[in-house]
């Protein structure tokens, strides 16, 4: 009996280390997405100021910069409204009753810079083929875009502060 109680002692024992231990599997994938958000910043815009002694006559023009920053490979327009003062697309300045008239040209090529092609503002669309919005592509790095006013002095304008306000839009 005894023989038979290590008999089986031992072939419990080498059935416990004879078992084979499967383990059980699961396996998916782990998705990973990064989206970046199409964006384009208007970061800063250069205000328009000049100073014309009483009597002063000739053209004279003022320049300044939109600064934009937009992703890489971007596209965006900037647009130029016609401002608060316009009358049949002619941009003016205006103190009470009086005015002066002004062009907003892009530097880059000279044209006035208008609203064609963007849905915000189109108080310029239909001023003229050469009047039109600015379009480019961003660089990941901010942008300088030139602009210049232009205007001419009769030497008759009444004394007093001219003013205008352009809304300035960026679509992309």
């Amino acid at each position: 009996m005894v023989f038979y109680k290590r008999l089986l002692i031992i072939t419990i024992i080498s059935g416990i280390l004879s078992l084979d231990v499967a383990a059980s599997t699961s396996t998916t994938s782990l998705n990973i997405n990064i989206e970046i958000q199409a964006a384009c910043t208007l970061d800063s815009l250069d205000s328009v100021s000049a100073n014309h002694a009483t009597g002063s006559v000739g053209g004279q023009s003022q320049s300044g910069q939109v600064r934009v920053t937009c992703n890489a490979g971007q596209g965006f327009t900037i647009a130029m409204g016609a401002g608060l003062n316009a009358s049949s697309f002619q941009r003016r300045v205006h103190d009470g009753m009086n005015h002066i008239s002004y062009n907003l040209l892009k530097q880059s090529n000279g044209n006035v810079w208008g609203t064609a092609g963007t849905a915000a503002d189109s108080s310029m669309d239909g001023a003229g083929a050469t009047v039109n919005d600015l379009d480019s592509t961003g660089t990941g790095a901010q942008q300088v875009f030139g602009y210049e006013v232009s205007y001419t002095l009769t030497g008759t304008e009444p004394a007093g502060t001219y003013t205008d306000t352009v809304l300035v839009t960026i679509e992309f």
